[in-house]
């Protein structure tokens, strides 16, 4: 029996992350269940402290992680309203369970079947934003899309109203697209010698996310895609060109900011808020800071507060901004300036990490290795999230922001595979896994070990 309940416990905790990803409708039902998700995420945590004798993996973001969790904490105890705080505070637990689970299973066996999930979750997202959301000309045909699906009244669950956020839907995008097109350039001549569908695949995700992110019109959302995309090819480009890249963004964000004298209207930022109406929530959101530095206003509840203690002139009070579109300040709100500080050193870290696998694969003479293209890809999302958040936002706890906390679990896994688990990285295996990419040694190992020895 014992032995039995640990093989359980072995199973529950290596595909933990797959579990977590299963659970996630939950969240378009939050007053039903958000119990039952704060009180999963320990469970899980206990089953790797017997299966490993860890709470939670060894990673650099520990400390980060440790920060912003104790703060989103003191977020919701200072929150006035708990029924606004306690569904962010499941989407925080979920998002750092998923990301410590993405870290563990990646380190442990290979990262590419996560990969996989990830641009499979893209692809739904992408089609449920589709189907949606309300498009505006020249994309109005795509309202046509409804007539084909058979949508409840009450539209898609969990969004307002029923209706998906167009600019949300761009910066969901913006995580996929950069990492789609890095592996889709990356991976395309591996992958059309051994699996030409995995290719198709990656080709369709690149495609349809991209598409769906211009169609949105958010032209922060743009931004953020070229941004990421700019990424991508400089890693790919030769030093020379990486110059010329450099030149036409120069250009190119002297043309933006010359734009942004001249209007500060609808047009800069492509909805009806607009530049304006986003500097005098910045100033709000300033204010608050100021008068709460250590402890925000509560967890989420910046959407209640601000028409209430510094209300704005622009902007009616009947209207629920949900975040303060800029994601620093958001998070400063949320979770105080220590916090912010935690939330500051995750992207930091990430970029460290990034940029560390990104030399040692060079040294190594890897550029052509399939890590290459995931740390161009992790890089440019990232990059992409960043970029979009300057205008916008997609706050932690979010129901889209698991994707961000996949993206972070990735990175700590490709830093541990490069730099730490011994790989050589110039041959490539015959066992293959996920989009056919290669098995690394270590799993290949386990995965022969297994198919010999059989049951015992």
């Amino acid at each position: 029996m014992m032995v039995r309940m640990w093989h359980v416990a072995r199973l529950l905790n290596r595909w933990e992350w797959l579990i977590l990803l299963g659970l996630l409708p939950l969240f378009m039902f939050p007053e039903g269940t958000r119990g039952f998700i704060i009180l999963a995420v320990p469970a899980f945590w206990i089953i790797r402290k017997v299966v490993t004798g860890r709470f939670f993996p060894a990673t650099p973001y520990n400390g980060a992680l440790l920060l912003l969790l104790m703060m989103t904490g003191v977020g919701v105890l200072v929150s006035f309203d708990p029924s606004l705080s306690l569904p962010k505070l499941a989407g925080v637990l979920m998002g750092v369970a998923l990301f410590g689970a993405v870290a563990d299973y990646g380190r442990q066996f290979s990262v590419w079947p996560i990969v996989a999930v990830y641009f499979l979750l893209g692809i739904v997202m992408a089609v449920v934003g589709l189907l949606g959301a309300i498009w505006e000309p020249p994309f109005d045909f795509l309202n046509g899309a409804r007539g084909y699906v058979a949508l409840s009244a009450q539209g898609v669950p969990g969004a307002v109203g029923g209706i998906v956020n167009s600019n949300e839907l761009a910066g969901v995008m913006a995580w996929i697209a950069p990492m789609a097109l890095a592996c889709l350039v990356g991976l395309s001549r591996l992958l059309w010698r051994t699996n030409k569908f995995g290719l198709l695949f990656l080709l369709a995700t690149t495609l349809l996310s991209g598409l769906t992110l211009i169609a949105t019109s958010s032209r922060g959302g743009v931004l953020a895609l070229g941004a990421g995309m700019a990424v991508v090819l400089a890693l790919y480009l030769p030093s020379r060109w990486r110059l010329v890249l450099l030149t036409g963004l120069v250009i190119s964000l002297a043309g933006v900011m010359s734009y942004a004298i001249s209007t500060l209207q609808q047009d800069l930022v492509g909805d009806a808020l607009g530049l304006s109406g986003r500097m005098e929530i910045w100033s709000r959101a300033l204010l608050a800071i100021a008068d709460n530095p250590l402890t925000g206003v509560g967890l989420n509840a910046f959407r209640r507060v601000v028409h209430v203690l510094y209300p704005l002139f622009s902007i009616a009070d009947t209207i629920d901004l949900g975040h303060a579109h800029n994601h620093l300040l958001q998070a400063a709100l949320d979770v105080g300036l220590p916090g912010l500080a935690g939330y500051l050193a995750i992207w930091f870290i990430s970029a460290a990490l990034l940029a560390t696998t990104w030399q040692n694969l060079r040294r190594r003479g890897a550029r052509r290795h399939p890590y290459y293209a995931l740390v161009a890809g992790l890089a440019g999302s990232l990059m992409a999230g960043w970029v979009f958040g300057i205008f916008d936002a997609i706050a932690l706890g979010s129901r889209p922001g698991f994707l961000w906390w996949m993206l972070l679990g990735l990175s700590a896994s490709v830093h541990y595979a490069v730099n730490y688990s011994g790989e050589r990285l110039r041959s490539h295996r015959h066992a293959t896994v996920g989009l056919g990419l290669p098995m690394p040694r270590r799993q290949a190992h386990r995965t022969a070990a297994a198919e010999t020895s059989g049951p015992a």
